[in-house]
């Protein structure tokens, strides 16, 4: 009988160590399938260091109490293990050995009591009473637990209306093969497992583009097998993109090495090359965080269309995401998770996932020193596994690979759970580099949170920060202010509205002072002028602010209280705060040009009806433009801080986009009326008669000429912010309705619906 050849890991290589482990583990299950004895163990332990050896004799040991026990060959007690190989007891019996063998002799029909087994190992009390007291005392320890069935398939096989045509994968649970299904002549992909679980109860409700479609179940009761069959997807896994990734420098990595990796999987599978294709087309164009960005998104929404149905996957990773030939991912191998629409599912049942991917709470709900239970777990556990998806396929890999090895499977996972709660550090975040899409790293380290609470609430709110990061214009908008004035801005907001207006028309009423004493005002008339001059601004400039003070309120209420009910109608006010701002102004300075002469001549000045008019004109041609410059700087500031501030805790609606449609022509309209009011003034120049009045008028007139560039330049930013918030209010959806809205908030709280996150 072959031996595997000899290895000596590198500690601190854990990727190499599982790998080993698990290649060991297969190579004795292929022993025992190929004879009817019971093969020796030791050649199959790892040769060393003591802590790989250890555990790996750990490992191999539960798959021979497991195959002892389905030949129905005498069982072996852990003491007897530990006799055999000395080893084990160093630091301690392992209590998940001690475990593998209680609940598999319960398995067996055997009368057996915690209480026994926690006498026989009294160093263990804690961990085994509390493993012991598990309700689910048929599901093993085994980190690598072989696919047994009673009678295995093999490629050229035929089962039920399947031809088996050759084998696509086997992993934990089951082995899928690609086959034909001879009633509608077509192939599938055919997962055969053990006749148990919840998965096809589980998939039958997921109907997404970027989750892999089911078909149906049959049940095979001669080999106790269920057969899964599926959609064929033939471009393989994303676990074949990573092995990619990690041929090709990180200066050459593009949306072309996913195809790369995906066209070699369909020359594998016998699939011609597909056709050239529009979305093959553009992912050959995205650079590598862009590819990246554009898997995770999809990713992101399978992942919350299956929370928001009480549906939480816990078993992500790269070798369980189906590639189609497009390059799409699919995601795939639901064994193990837990549906709560499932009548008699537990989270407990069928627990478990991979290591590597875990989240530290995932982790402790498998260690028996931890009280956390599966039920305890939400939506946030498949996020963090989502963060080292996305960080392995963008570095080619994962973030913890430094965790330590221990000499058995509690101190091992304890371990892990430990690194994983110290987070990652200065050297992790390096590997990432620094060509990665603004907020991508931001993203990454959130998901990684080893605190669930501070982790994204949704899936949701990583598909559309995922997005944001595709779309610089909208993370532009979107991201926390770090400008000093900016931040003055969200935390004055009132004052920062009223400070536009009342600067640009003090220095409106300064210029119309000089004006009309210059041109307006007969001699002899300078006192009552003044006297007015000092009532009219001394009223009309508090009687501003005030308007503008209530004006301003919404939206100061909604950006403090962070009011879902207050946010809509608090947007769409902040949306017309420069127009109103723009009303207001122009409605003082109307009605100042009507009170001007009025007064004065109340007071004994000599006026004309030519006084009255001049005046009006006067007021209104600087009405005009003191109304339009706060108009563009009181909006262009609405546009780009406040109105992106109430996004994240309310949904957008039409509102909104109507909202944002009606503010884009209402700009186009001031910006008109600012390029008239140049002209404006020089018709009025040619009507005045003055060369006091011309040269004043004159300066008035090449000021709005420069005034215009300026707001030109604010009206072009303007229009591009209102292009993308409409991109951004749009509800963004890969082929689904209920993914839910484009922005979340990172600050939300997490959703009552303990599976949605």
């Amino acid at each position: 009988m072959p031996q595997p050849p000899t290895v000596i890991p590198d500690l601190s290589n854990a990727e190499q160590i599982w790998d080993l482990l698990a290649e060991r583990v297969n190579a004795l299950v292929a022993a025992w399938d190929s004879s009817d004895a019971a093969p020796d163990l030791a050649p199959f332990a790892p040769a060393g260091p003591p802590p790989v050896r250890r555990l790996g004799l750990i490992e191999l040991i539960k798959v021979d109490m497991d195959y002892r026990q389905r030949q129905g060959l005498a069982g072996w007690s852990v003491e007897e293990y530990v006799a055999r190989y000395p080893e084990l007891s160093e630091g301690g019996v392992p209590c998940d050995l001690v475990y593998e063998e209680f609940h598999l002799r319960k398995q067996g029909g055997e009368p057996v009591a915690p209480a026994d087994f926690v006498a026989r190992f009294p160093n263990q009390a804690e961990s085994l009473r509390r493993l012991l007291g598990l309700d689910a005392t048929d599901k093993t320890t085994s980190l690598f637990k072989p696919v047994v069935v009673s009678a295995p398939l093999s490629v050229g096989d035929q089962v039920d209306d399947f031809d088996l045509l050759t084998e696509l994968g086997s992993g934990a649970f089951a082995t899928v093969f690609l086959a034909r299904q001879r009633s509608l002549q077509r192939l599938v992909a055919l997962k055969a497992s053990a006749n148990a679980g919840t998965e096809p109860q589980t998939l039958a409700q997921l109907e997404h583009p970027h989750i892999v479609r089911v078909y149906d179940q049959r049940i095979d009761a001669e080999r106790d097998l269920r057969l899964l069959y599926m959609q064929y997807v033939a471009g393989g896994t994303l676990q074949d993109v990573v092995k990619q990734v990690r041929l090709a420098p990180p200066h050459e990595r593009s949306g072309r090495t996913a195809l790369a990796a995906v066209d070699a999987a369909l020359d594998r599978a016998g699939q011609g090359m597909p056709a050239a294709s529009a979305a093959r087309q553009s992912l050959a164009a995205a650079s590598w965080p862009e590819t990246v960005c554009r898997l995770g998104i999809q990713l992101a929404s399978a992942l919350n269309y299956a929370h928001r149905r009480g549906v939480l996957h816990r078993d992500l990773k790269p070798a369980n995401v189906l590639m189609t030939a497009e390059g799409a991912p699919r995601l795939a191998d639901f064994n193990i998770s837990f549906c709560s629409k499932v009548e008699g599912a537990t989270p407990a049942a069928y627990f478990g996932g991979s290591l590597a991917y875990m989240s530290p709470e995932q982790l402790e709900a498998c260690s028996p020193n931890h009280d956390r239970k599966p039920e305890d777990l939400d939506g946030r556990s498949d996020i963090y596994s989502l963060g080292i998806v996305l960080w392995e396929l963008l570095c080619g890999e994962r973030p913890l690979s430094d965790e330590p090895l221990q000499t058995g499977w509690s101190d091992t996972l304890e371990a892990m759970i430990n690194r994983r709660r110290l987070g990652l550090g200065l050297a992790d975040t390096a590997r990432l580099g620094s060509a990665l899409l603004p907020g991508m790293r931001e993203l990454l380290l959130d998901c990684l949170q080893a605190d669930p609470n501070r982790r994204p609430a949704s899936a949701a709110e990583v598909e559309s920060r995922l997005r944001l990061c595709l779309h610089p214009d909208a993370q532009r908008l979107l991201a926390p202010r770090s400008r000093s004035w900016q931040q003055w801005a969200l935390r004055w907001p009132t004052a920062s509205i009223v400070l536009i207006p009342l600067l640009v028309n003090a220095a409106g009423a300064a210029f119309n002072t000089v004006y009309n004493l210059a041109e307006v005002v007969p001699p002899g008339a300078e006192g009552p002028f003044w006297k007015v001059q000092i009532i009219i601004n001394g009223i009309a400039f508090p009687i501003g602010i005030a308007v503008l003070v209530v004006l301003a309120g919404p939206l100061r209420r909604a950006l403090f209280t962070k009011s879902g009910d207050l946010n809509q109608p608090a947007r769409l006010r902040t949306l017309g705060m420069g127009h109103l701002v723009a009303v207001v102004g122009i409605v003082e300075w109307i009605v100042a040009g009507m009170l001007y002469p009025a007064l004065m001549h109340w007071a004994g000045a000599p006026l004309g009806a030519h006084h009255y008019l001049h005046f009006f004109i006067s007021l209104a041609l600087c009405g005009m433009i003191a109304a339009t410059y706060p108009f563009f700087g009181v909006t262009a500031l609405a546009v780009r801080e406040f109105y992106p501030r109430l996004l994240p805790t309310d949904p957008p609606g039409e509102p909104d986009a109507a909202g944002l449609a009606r503010l884009s022509r209402r700009t186009w309209g001031y910006l008109i009326l600012a390029a008239s009011l140049p002209m404006l003034a020089v018709v009025v120049l040619v009507l005045i008669g003055s060369q006091r009045g011309r040269l004043a008028l004159g300066i008035l007139g090449a000021g709005s000429l420069l005034g215009f560039g300026l707001i030109f330049y604010l009206a072009r930013a303007i229009q591009v912010d209102l292009a993308t918030l409409s991109w951004i209010v749009q509800p963004k959806s890969d082929g689904e309705a209920e993914t839910g809205s484009f922005l979340t908030s990172s600050n939300r709280k997490p959703s009552s619906n303990p599976f949605c996150g």
